[in-house]
Order: structure tokens, then sequence, then C-alpha cells
């Protein structure tokens, strides 16, 4: 605790009680290794700790590691509750060495959960390669009453988390009605799959334009190649015409 918190009056300091659970850590594309969790924790009466190490298992490590502490809020001058900071960082034990190696970190301002109840959600990492998430609890519960009213900060939006099993299955070749593979249209035109349809003109399955259409790699024809000019006539053709709707 800094030396000119005791300074501050003790009409502008609130208390809360603080439980924190440190539940597991999502998304982490390694299959090995230990993982634990340093916490630190401002004007906390019990102000840093450490998790268990535990193993990764499905790119997840779990700890379930319960906090319970007090800590003091100040209020300032323009009645808002300043911030207090909770700060993690994620380590990565490999080999049973005991060296340790810092994977990321999080830090949270604990005055915007002072009138949220109980919460539970997940944080992206900071200072992380991955775009790992880990998961925490917080209720914060006020102990003391003070006379002079204050407002607390909005939460900060929290990101949005796609696993990594969600993105291996969006990747996984599909398999179509007659039991052949349709590969994932990507961003170049060589890579856009393309069937038959009708009377032989290839269809394309994106939603690409007749000019980046016709720059496609040479479509593969029937035996009985017609002419460019009849290709073209029957790209525009009317509906009439052919079965085929237009690119």
């Amino acid at each position: 605790m800094p030396l000119s918190h005791f300074f501050i009056s003790k009409h502008r300091k609130v208390e809360y009680e603080i439980n924190l659970v440190i539940q597991d850590i999502t998304n982490i594309p390694l299959v090995s290794g230990s993982y634990f969790v340093k916490w630190r924790l401002r004007n906390a009466t019990h102000s840093t700790g450490v998790t268990t190490k535990e193993p990764i298992k499905d790119h997840t490590v779990e700890w379930f590691s319960s906090v319970t502490t007090m800590a003091e809020l100040v209020i300032s001058k323009q009645h808002m509750l300043q911030p207090c900071e909770l700060k993690l960082e994620i380590y990565q034990e490999v080999g049973g060495t005991g060296a340790a190696k810092q994977m990321g970190s999080l830090s949270i301002n604990m005055s915007e959960y002072a009138t949220s109840g109980s919460i539970t959600r997940r944080y992206l990492l900071e200072e992380c390669k991955f775009n790992s998430f880990i998961k925490l609890s917080i209720d914060m519960k006020q102990v003391t009453k003070v006379e002079e009213p204050f407002d607390v900060p909005p939460l900060t939006k929290p990101h949005r988390q796609t696993d990594i099993s969600v993105m291996i299955a969006n990747t996984a070749p599909e398999k179509t009605e007659d039991g052949s593979i349709a590969h994932s249209v990507s961003g170049s035109t060589s890579d856009r799959s393309l069937h038959h349809h009708g009377n032989g003109i290839p269809k394309s399955q994106s939603t690409i334009s007749l000019p980046q259409y016709c720059r496609h790699k040479p479509l593969a024809l029937p035996t009985d190649d017609p002419a460019p000019s009849d290709l073209v006539e029957q790209l525009f053709a009317p509906k009439s015409d052919i079965e085929t709707t237009s690119c």
C-alpha cells in the first residue's frame, strides 16, 4: 500500500471484501507444460499470491483458485472511485526444470466491479503471442458505509472469444450430398471451387463478379468445347434460352 494512501481522509475511503476465483485459461495452442498465475492487488490486506502449477489439457489449463481479501478504494474529488489495479501474470514451465517463462498478463480495474455483484467473464490476455483467454469470477461487497455519494467507472467491454476447437472445425473440409469434398472458398481466385450446372457451364460457388469470373483459370469444358464466342453468348443469354443463372 503506497504511503500517500495513509494521508487520505477516512470519509474518502471505502472498504470492500473481494472474492476472486481464477478459473482457467483457454485457447492455448500448445500441448505440454505446466502453468501458474501470479497476482497482485493494490491497497489490499492480502496483496500478492500465486496459484498451483497445473498441466495443459485440450488447450486449456484449470486452477479454480480462490482468493478472499479486503481492499480500500478511494473516492476522488470528482466523486468517482479511483482505479484499484488487479495484475495477473501467467507463466509457463516446460520440462520440469523450474524455469518459467511469462506467457501473458492481464490488468483489471477493480473499481469497475464495485457495484456489479458476482460476475464471471473471460478476458483476452495482454502481452501474449496467442489469443488466449483467462476466466475470472469477481464478487465485491462494500463493507464500510460512507456519507459521500460516489460513482463507479463503467465496465470495460469484453473481447469476443473463438475457441481453437471451433476454428479447427470451421477449417475442416465438408462433404457434399454426393459424398465429394467441398473445399472452402478462399481469398484468391485460383482457390475458388467451381461446379458444373445444367448445360455444362461452370457456376461459381462464391459471389465473385463477372470480370473476376472471366479472369479465372481456364475452365474444364466438355469434350465438344464451344467456341469462345459461343461461350460468351451462353453467359449473357436470357434465362428463357438457358437453364443456368447469370454470374
